[in-house]
């Protein structure tokens, strides 16, 4: 495996959709939720988060998948942001 790639699980929230990936160390969060909101036809009224299950961070939009945040194997979950109190 190379060092410049990782491969991880990525789920919704309600986990009726899930997939292994395989992406650059370089691909940014903000990618991989605008990829999978087309890919699973998910709402595009709704912004969404990402949170890393397995280490148990929240992922930022700007966060690339370093190895810090993103290891082989690890589950990612593809969460719709709550806005509450919005009108």
């Amino acid at each position: 495996m190379s060092h410049d790639k990782v491969t991880f699980y990525l789920q919704t929230a309600d986990r009726t959709r899930k997939a292994q990936i395989t992406l650059p160390r370089a691909m940014y969060v903000s990618d991989i939720i605008k990829a999978s909101s087309g890919r699973w036809f998910l709402s595009r009224n709704m912004d969404y988060t990402v949170c890393n299950l397995t280490r148990n961070l929240q992922l930022l939009a700007g966060d690339s998948l370093s190895e810090d945040k993103v290891r082989n194997g690890d589950t990612l979950m593809l969460q719709p942001l709550a806005l509450h109190g919005a009108l």
